[in-house]
């Protein structure tokens, strides 16, 4: 019998419908069925995404969400895709559906919005999607317990009130880079609207603010969301992991786990590990590549950019 045809096109509401109900099986939470679907429908950030689909003879079978960022390229801000919640339908897995859908997506992006690169976060074998032309990116994971360093002073402060300087913080953070994730200001907007109820947090110096932190507690235990410091190299970002041990010794938080670039150090409580998850990789869609460093230079990406 011959091979199904998958139809691969941007998802209308009901078959975007179709796909959220599907991934219920992975990325579900302790919502029933239906009122899940309505949550992501719901959700800002998953409005974010254009949303593809692989359809069967009408029935969705495989589906992604493909989340508009930007890449600043050696000065230039290009359009990048980032590739989130790919799933195909337990009964029609290995055919090649998903990386019929990835390169479709791939191929439309590229076509009608000028998207450059496309970057994604792997959680299975990145060896299939290697296959299909992304590359990993060294970006290790950090764990910062806590400890008695000297570090900067803390200020808290809500994130909508104190935007503009994070973001002339962060970009100052990245100015060295060649290749660095640019947030737009409606990004920056989404973001705080997004991350409002977290905790925010000035790197303070001789009454001087040097950077800032952000951070999401669970219990005892913390998420590196985002960071930035002015004057970025290593000296200031080993201070400003210190920082982060000292605040959370100060505050009951035993660890704090997130995305760091790696730097070299002796420190106990500062520990780095491969990523077995969340595994940056990336893809050029044209004929450009990223050379080795510029790759590195994506482990700046930050834990709050995770789609």
């Amino acid at each position: 019998m011959a091979e199904s045809k998958l139809d691969c096109h941007q998802a209308n509401l009901e078959e975007k419908c179709a796909a959220f109900a599907n991934v219920y099986e992975f990325w579900g939470n302790e919502l029933p069925l239906d009122e899940y679907v309505q949550w992501r429908l719901n959700s800002i950030h998953h409005q974010r995404a254009s949303w593809y689909v692989g359809t069967v003879e009408g029935s969705v079978v495989t589906s992604l969400g493909v989340f508009p960022m930007f890449l600043s390229f050696r000065g230039d801000v290009q359009a990048t895709m980032f590739i989130g919640a790919v799933h195909t339908h337990p009964d029609y897995r290995k055919r090649g559906y998903a990386a019929d859908l990835i390169a479709y997506a791939e191929q439309d992006q590229a076509t009608n919005n000028d998207v450059r690169w496309s970057l994604l976060f792997s959680d299975i074998n990145p060896n299939y999607y290697a296959r299909q032309g992304y590359q990993i990116s060294n970006a290790p994971n950090v764990c910062i317990s806590r400890s008695e360093f000297d570090g900067w002073e803390t200020e808290p402060f809500e994130i909508a009130t104190e935007l503009d300087q994070m973001i002339e913080i962060f970009e100052a953070n990245h100015q060295s880079q060649t290749c660095h994730l640019y947030r737009p200001r409606e990004y920056w907007d989404f973001l705080a609207v997004k991350h409002a109820k977290d905790c925010f947090l000035w790197l303070i110096c001789s009454g001087q603010r040097q950077g800032y932190i952000h951070l999401r507690q669970n219990n005892d235990l913390a998420c590196l969301e985002d960071f930035a410091v002015a004057d970025y190299d290593s000296s200031t970002l080993e201070q400003l992991a210190g920082s982060v041990s000292s605040y959370a010794n100060k505050h009951g938080i035993s660890e704090v786990h997130g995305w760091f670039p790696l730097i070299v150090t002796d420190h106990p409580w500062l520990r780095f590990s491969e990523r077995k998850t969340e595994i940056t990789m990336w893809k050029s869609l044209t004929n450009v590549l990223l050379t080795s460093h510029q790759s590195d230079e994506l482990s700046f990406l930050r834990h709050i950019d995770h789609v």
